[in-house]
């Protein structure tokens, strides 16, 4: 498991609440930004920063040092679509004694942004993306959260990598918010054909760690909804029709 550093200064710009939230990270399916190779060993945060916003980076000890990088006034963080590394877990949850159909989404980088506050509060990035695309911040699993219009996941089964499932999310602009393998059960299926929806969440969920393990990925997911690190929203779903 790879171990993180952050310098004195990174530490400083941070502050507690930021130092907080970055320990709370997983960097299992994490990704060097300097080699594009995956994380192990020992790990340094890098932060790049111009003062209106920080963006929170990982690369190998080998591949530079943990610091804060100055950047010019134009940088901005990119929208998901823009080429985000992501996994997308399915499963089947109760919400409220009714099983639901279920994708989470993570970011491979873990990037986040944090705020110029005093508690220096850190945010996932695309999580503060889908909150202005209309998704909420979920802190419960009671009940699914309200829909999101235009947002549409394109189930391809049997049609993604070496024969797995594919998925495709399109935002309202026709955006590929995520694109790639997803394992969808029988059951998942059936309840996706059934309401025509499924539950999009998005966050620092850790589910990378604790694949085929239903209780403790469920355990996990309600305890970052709780954290406040969790974002949702009902989206459509379905095959696309049959050639013909």
């Amino acid at each position: 498991m790879p171990d993180l550093h952050m310098s004195a200064e990174v530490r400083e710009l941070l502050g507690p609440e930021g130092l907080a939230r970055a320990a709370e990270v997983s960097l299992t399916d994490g990704e060097c930004v300097a080699c594009r190779q995956r994380l192990t060993g020992t790990v340094n945060m890098v932060v790049r920063t111009n003062g209106s916003f920080t963006h929170v980076v990982y690369v190998h000890d080998r591949c530079g040092p943990s610091e804060v990088i100055a950047m010019g006034p134009d940088f901005a963080p990119a929208a998901p679509a823009d080429g985000y590394a992501m996994t997308m877990t399915a499963a089947v949850l109760d919400h409220g004694g009714a099983d639901l159909p279920v994708l989470v989404a993570e970011t491979v980088g873990k990037a986040y942004v944090i705020s110029d506050s005093p508690t220096g509060e850190l945010t996932n990035v695309v999580a503060s993306h889908l909150l202005s695309q209309g998704f909420h911040l979920v802190n419960r699993l009671r009940q699914a959260p309200p829909p999101v219009p235009e947002w549409v996941g394109v189930l391809l089964p049997g049609q993604g990598p070496d024969g797995s499932d594919g998925l495709l999310i399109l935002d309202p602009d026709g955006g590929r918010f995520f694109t790639g393998s997803v394992e969808l059960s029988q059951g998942w299926l059936q309840l996706a054909a059934r309401y025509r929806w499924a539950v999009l969440y998005c966050g620092n969920v850790g589910l990378a760690e604790l694949r085929h393990d239903d209780k403790a990925a469920t355990k996990a997911l309600r305890a970052a909804a709780q954290a406040g690190q969790l974002v949702g929203a009902r989206i459509a779903v379905g095959t696309p029709p049959a050639a013909g």
